[in-house]
């Protein structure tokens, strides 16, 4: 598919969850999706023992008490998600002392309205926790469900506070030694695998553009290709992120930290060519002696391939990577091959051979990097630039809270939601007596997310694993004669729980379920809990769903538009630096190409989250692809440009980027007001005093920007529609 001309329907395959089943089918078909990976089989056996060794200790010692520190164990081991150690331990040490502290303030006998008080405070606090990322929300969540557990289980008098909270700052401490100390400390290991995803995404890439047919349409604008750019600068922004924190406080050392960061820099610098030749290779002519020149760089993109990944093994595994011998001069000798090749062919198949030399020399400096990481061999004379923030960069904590206290944030609507709806769900189950009511605001926490459609699918895992769970638990109560063997099961099925979890939520909660119902069959006596359980999760869920229907409804239909604007201004603004005359420094062009690949990542995410809330046709969402699509294609023909600019520093496009600046603007000011875009210009800027490379970017660039038109003009009225309560995201 070319694409920059037809319709950008034509050869496209759809995303998967874009089909013509109706919304409720899609979610039920989700339940049993399996995420590609493997189990995280280490953190399961942290969470096992974190918890049972506890309970095994207050089982033998008859103190009953002492499984808080089980439960301590067993919320510090789910707030650590992997990442760097320095931020796993901030998260863990934050669990610990905070869940101690709301044990200790909670845990004595209060009125019902203090109660009902108390929850609206505290769960619409610990709901603005997402305005400080994933780890802080899930901290704040697991704090919220903490204070449920100690709101609905009181202490008997200050002493046993007291004696709770120490149990909890031992359970706390002991689920940290486990992850933290026990487990081999390698402080750089989070980094090194976070960095070889990187490397992995960028061979990926060069194997697709390789195995191109040679004759023929590429494939460079199928959605496959659009995801598989998307997860190569994901994957760059969370080596960035991982590595900026794995680093933080070492900034004076100059050993593994220092190639790690070479080997970042090498990456981002990689992918930006790897996207100009993509490009280049798509819009080159392929006939003739140019069949041979595509199939020189192929293959070369081939060989390039065999050195990222001999990277990677030098990163996951610490083999010493062997270079390949590939030949990255056989396309230039093509080009000046007696009778060469016509322009523009000359100057387009020039610019894939200089690529290519690039392409070499940063793989040779990756090679060479990973083989110096075990032997700590010193780092060569080169410059680096961090990718953490720099001194003096970082927003404090207020600022950011700041931007989300507005009623148009996202955070702040769900926050408020999330308050309310537990606070209904406390006082209507503490005001009928429901035993163990707190199941009821747990599962309102839990199932209840900012977006609608991800909290039907959060409410459908939750019920549909409760439900197997609980009756596995009715057969497991009279299949297990004694109380140790029930110990046993309830640690072994919370390992395998958390080893499943990163794979499919279904399966964490149908597993996790039992062992849950079981402990607090334990602690209670009461061999009945399961049907409890059962009913308090369908009446937590029906409420978690009324809340996110009747307070504010924000669908994601009515952000979309603007998260794509959002990229289209980001794409003009990358231009303009690109084009800037004297060329402009790599840290300028760096920032301005990962501010719009950030904005990418936003839109198809929002776009993913429209996918479960859509109930019209599937094919109304195929201009809303189409878009995501070819601001894609646009910012790259941007990168292909400025790969060429190094050729090119003096050349004037001034004139392409105003009449780019104003086609995107009005795009982007027509999806904020939903409304139809005015028309293009009908002269098409002049192009006289470039070369024939510089001839044909630009004018694929034109050409996307008519394809774009095109898509905007086509969005369905659903899209286009503004709606009342429509939040608009707010920049955390």
């Amino acid at each position: 598919m070319r694409g920059d001309g037809a319709e950008p329907a034509e050869g496209w395959v759809a995303p998967r969850g874009v089909a013509a089943r109706g919304h409720l089918p899609r979610h039920v078909a989700g339940l049993f999706r399996f995420q590609p990976g493997r189990p995280a089989v280490a953190a399961g056996l942290r969470t096992a023992l974190a918890l049972g060794v506890p309970l095994l200790v207050s089982a033998l010692l008859q103190l009953p008490q002492a499984a808080w520190a089980g439960m301590a164990g067993l919320f510090v081991a789910l707030v650590d998600k992997g990442g760097p150690y320095r931020t796993r331990a901030w998260a863990m040490g934050a669990m610990t002392v905070l869940g101690a502290l709301v044990g200790l303030i909670i845990a004595l006998p209060s009125p019902f309205w203090v109660d009902v008080a108390l929850t609206l405070l505290w769960v619409t606090a610990c709901g603005f926790a997402r305005s400080y990322g994933d780890t802080p929300g899930i901290l704040g969540i697991l704090l919220a469900n903490l204070f449920v557990v100690s709101l609905a289980l009181p202490s008997h008098g200050p002493g046993a506070a007291l004696m709770q909270a120490a149990y909890f700052v031992a359970g706390g401490a002991w689920s940290m030694f486990l992850a933290l100390v026990l487990w081999p400390l390698r402080p750089y290991r989070p980094a090194r695998l976070a960095i070889a995803t990187c490397y992995e995404e960028l061979a990926n890439v060069a194997d697709a553009v390789a195995g191109w047919p040679l004759e023929g349409p590429s494939r460079v604008g199928t959605w496959e290709a659009v995801q598989r750019a998307a997860r190569m600068r994901q994957s760059l922004e969370t080596a960035r992120d991982t590595l900026g924190a794995t680093r933080q406080g070492r900034q004076e050392e100059s050993g593994r930290g220092e190639h790690l960061l070479v080997l970042l820099e090498d990456a981002d610098a990689m992918s930006l060519l790897l996207t100009a030749m993509s490009e280049s290779l798509d819009e080159a002519p392929r006939g003739g002696a140019c069949r041979v020149a595509r199939a020189e760089a192929q293959r070369a993109l081939r060989s390039l391939s065999v050195d990222l990944r001999g990277v990677v093994g030098g990163l996951v595994r610490g083999t010493a990577p062997v270079p390949t011998a590939w030949d990255a001069e056989a396309v230039t000798r093509v080009v000046h091959a007696d009778g060469g090749l016509p322009e523009p062919a000359r100057s387009q198949y020039a610019h894939v051979a200089g690529l290519l030399g690039r392409l070499r020399e940063h793989g040779a400096v990756a090679v060479d990097e990973a083989s110096r990481l075990e032997g700590g061999r010193p780092l060569p004379e080169r410059d680096t630039m961090s990718f953490s923030a720099a001194p003096g960069q970082e927003r404090g904590a207020w600022a950011v809270l700041r931007d989300h206290l507005t009623p148009q944030s996202v955070v702040f609507r769900h926050a408020l939601r999330l308050g309310l709806t537990a606070t209904v769900a406390t006082a209507l189950a503490e005001g009928l007596g429901l035993n163990h009511w707190y199941w009821v605001t747990i599962t309102v926490i839990v199932v209840l997310q900012p977006y609608a459609g991800l909290t039907m699918e959060k409410g459908l895992q939750r019920v549909a694993g409760t439900l197997v769970g609980s009756v596995l638990a009715m057969g497991l109560v009279y299949v297990l004669p004694a109380r140790w063997m029930m110990l046993a099961v309830i640690v072994g099925l919370i390992c395998v729980s958390v080893s499943v979890r990163p794979l499919n939520f279904t399966v964490f909660q149908v597993l996790l379920a039992p062992a849950l119902v079981l402990l607090a069959e334990i602690q209670t006596g009461d061999w009945q809990l399961a049907g409890v359980r059962i009913l308090n999760t369908l009446l937590g869920g029906a409420l978690a769903l009324l809340g996110i229907r009747l307070l504010w409804p924000s669908p994601e239909h009515a952000r979309f538009p603007e998260e794509v604007a959002s990229v289209l201004r980001a794409g003009r603004d990358y231009l303009r630096e690109v084009a800037r005359t004297p060329v402009p420094a790599e840290p300028e062009l760096r920032a301005a190409r990962r501010r719009v690949g950030v904005a990418l990542l936003s839109a198809e995410a929002s776009f993913q989250r429209m996918l479960s809330e859509w109930k019209g046709p599937a094919k109304e969402l195929e201009p809303g692809m189409a878009l995501i699509t070819f601001a894609r294609r646009f910012t790259a023909a941007v990168t292909a440009l400025a790969a060429s600019r190094a050729w090119h520093p003096t050349s004037d496009l001034g004139p392409v980027v105003r009449y780019a600046s104003d086609a995107l603007e009005e795009l982007a000011a027509a999806l904020v007001a939903r409304r139809v875009p005015s028309g293009l210009k009908r002269e098409a800027p002049s192009l006289e005093g470039t070369d024939a490379l510089e001839r044909t970017q630009v004018s694929r660039l034109v050409r996307q920007l008519g394809v774009l038109h095109r898509a905007v003009e086509r969005m369905p009225p659903a899209l286009r529609a503004a709606e009342d309560g429509g939040a608009r995201p707010v920049p955390a």
